[in-house]
């Protein structure tokens, strides 16, 4: 019987050979091959592959003394030459003045064909001629006044609407953000320090724990367990009589004993290395309370590397 013949495809002839000795054996062999060019334009974005005529005896018939396929031939020779030939002659093509002139004219098809889908403004005609510089305007033969002419870097067309849009925003590279403008430091009032005067802190208990005895230290202030109206009374009277003035405390939900209270002072103690979201929540809370908010009070602020965080809270600031 007649052998069999099919086609196959690859990148190269040599890989055509391989794919062929492995499927069909080294009775099968290689009749006719032709290199394939697919896509592109003019050269530019081109992809070639072989195609080849094979032809496998049919099995029932007897063995025959044939040219089998070798794994690597010593030498280009037959399809492999001509195939080899046709690379060097397409090279020889590609180093000729003529064909980068058609990659222009090829790339500046590619060119049309992004503004025909609105990918890119349209190329400018070569009868328009361009400004010489940028900002000059052209004024035609004839005319007696200029014409504005947009400048080549500020190209723009006109949406919907009629507002201006500016076709390459798209690949122009991002600017870089400003940067943000440094926080107002408001310059942090007095504490309360008359006769009687109570200077109370707020915030989480141990924040407010920690910094209490400090602060009462730094500011001459008598700390006292005051927890509502009547007990901050009679602790204010005391105080009058010694002649000093009073420090209390108090937890930032504790909404009740920072009212009954009463004080002529409040400063919301905040952990600089705390998250800004939770000191602005207890913020927002403490301002609710209708007391004098003298500021805030900042702790840990060596500890961590943004400590001017405190500052963003709209309030003057102290650090402990």
């Amino acid at each position: 019987m007649p052998p069999i013949r099919s086609q196959r495809s690859g990148a190269t002839l040599d890989e055509v050979r391989a794919a062929v000795l492995a499927e069909f054996g080294p009775g099968a062999r290689i009749v006719a091959a032709e290199r394939v060019t697919t896509g592109g334009v003019a050269g530019l974005f081109r992809k070639a592959h072989v195609e080849a005529t094979i032809e496998v005896p049919d099995p029932l018939d007897p063995p025959t003394a044939r040219v089998a396929i070798a794994a690597s031939p010593a030498k280009r020779i037959g399809i492999a030459a001509l195939l080899a030939d046709a690379e060097a002659a397409e090279a020889r093509i590609a180093d000729t003045d003529g064909t980068a002139t058609t990659r222009a004219d090829a790339f500046a098809s590619v060119l049309d064909g992004f503004a025909a889908d609105g990918l890119a403004p349209p190329r400018r005609t070569a009868g328009l001629p361009a400004p010489a510089e940028p900002g000059l305007q052209v004024v035609p033969s004839g005319a007696t006044s200029p014409e504005p002419v947009a400048s080549p870097t500020s190209v723009a067309s006109v949406g919907p609407g009629g507002t201006e849009t500016d076709p390459w925003a798209d690949m122009r590279p991002e600017r870089p953000a400003p940067p943000a403008p440094a926080p107002v430091r408001t310059p942090a009032p007095a504490v309360c320090s008359a006769d009687g005067d109570l200077v109370l802190l707020v915030g989480r208990a141990a924040d407010v724990d920690a910094a209490a005895g400090v602060f009462a230290t730094r500011h001459g202030l008598r700390a006292t367990a005051a927890s509502d109206r009547r007990s901050g009374i009679l602790a204010r009277a005391d105080a009058v009589r010694d002649g000093v003035a009073l420090l209390a405390v108090a937890a930032w939900t504790d909404v009740a004993t920072t009212a009954s209270l009463a004080p002529d002072q409040v400063w919301v103690v905040v952990d600089a290395g705390r998250k800004h979201e939770d000191a602005v929540r207890m913020l927002a809370a403490v301002a609710e309370t209708p007391v004098p908010l003298a500021g805030v009070l900042a702790i840990g602020a060596e500890e961590t590397a943004t400590p001017d965080t405190v500052h963003l809270l709209g309030l003057p600031v102290r650090t402990l």
